[in-house]
């Protein structure tokens, strides 16, 4: 297996941590990413309208070979192809995929936003994929969508990128470790599900055991904003698929060192999502009575002490305040 196939390999594997119902897509979207590249030297060339054609071929003699395409009108003076390319005999890992958006005029057709990376593509985004060239957030804008990839071994590295396409300039508007795209609350526009990834190497707890709770960002006055406090419901569906995991969790606490570790990052993960419901005094509360409770030998006792004074007085007390309501994604 070459370093390339497996890091998406790795990536796979990292996002299917990120269990429920609103994780699958992620999880899949992974292993799906891996299958691809993997299988990237032999999958045939995308096939793309005749008006692109040219500027494909002109690319390709340029050392750039089309592995995915998809074409999208997101302008109504133009006609549009998003490509994902690979770049023959790179100079570096992180330029070694293209992402370009290519614009038509009906006549001739040339790129009007490139960007490098270790890795991107359509396919990838699995369930989100059928969000690609739709008005996300009612603003009668179309958007696409890319999985990138910087290679690196964490959920951040690893986002979906959204772009708008006006006046013949793309703009990005969103990039984060999305795990769903929906419309939570009925209002017409679809909103993002991002993993809240500040914890995910938390103190000495296995990888696996990372706390991650989820924001919800809305559209609101042409951006995406933290809106997670508006959306009652779904922290009560988070909060409830988390405390049925802690108890899955307890039942595999021994005195043996590490094995509270899954059962430490729910309960962190328990807090966080208080906290972005608007509810962080019973996050708090919830939060030091599970630590408390379930303890296998003094030193898990010394461990979690320590933890909860991070949470209640440390660097992490600080962290949980730093998003604010009305934040935008970028």
């Amino acid at each position: 297996m070459n370093l390339r196939a497996w890091v998406m390999t790795t990536m796979g594997l990292l996002l299917l941590l990120w269990s429920g119902d609103d994780n699958s897509s992620l999880g899949s979207l992974a292993v799906k990413a891996a299958a691809l590249q993997q299988d990237s030297q032999t999958a045939p060339a995308p096939q793309v309208s005749a008006e692109f054609q040219a500027e494909i071929n002109r690319l390709a003699a340029e050392g750039l070979r089309l592995k995915e395409a998809t074409g999208a009108d997101l302008e109504a003076t133009a006609h549009h192809l998003a490509a994902i390319f690979e770049r023959t005999n790179a100079k570096s890992a992180s330029a070694a995929y293209e992402f370009r958006i290519l614009e038509s005029d009906g006549k001739t057709a040339k790129t009007i936003f490139t960007r490098q990376e270790f890795f991107f593509s359509f396919a990838a985004l699995n369930d989100m994929a059928k969000w690609n060239a739709t008005d996300l957030n009612g603003d009668g804008v179309k958007e696409l969508l890319v999985q990138s990839s910087s290679g690196g071994n964490c959920w951040a590295c690893n986002p979906v990128e959204i772009y708008q396409v006006k006046n013949h300039q793309a703009k990005l508007i969103a990039a984060a470790p999305l795990q769903k795209i929906a419309d939570l609350n009925h209002d017409g526009l679809a909103d993002l599900v991002v993993a809240d990834g500040r914890w995910e190497f938390y103190g000495d707890l296995a990888h696996a055991a990372s706390p991650s709770a989820k924001l919800v960002y809305a559209w609101k006055g042409g951006k995406y904003v933290n809106a997670s406090r508006d959306f009652a419901e779904f922290y009560q569906t988070e909060i409830a698929r988390v405390r049925a995991a802690l108890v899955e969790a307890k039942g595999l606490i021994t005195a043996e060192e590490g094995s509270d570790d899954a059962y430490i990052g729910l309960a962190i993960t328990l807090l966080i999502s208080y906290r972005h419901a608007g509810k962080i005094a019973d996050g708090l509360n919830e939060f030091e009575q599970l630590m408390n409770a379930n303890i296998g030998s003094p030193e898990q006792a010394k461990r979690r002490a320590t933890i909860i004074r991070d949470f209640r007085l440390g660097d992490s007390a600080d962290k949980l305040l730093q998003i604010k309501y009305g934040d935008p994604l970028i």
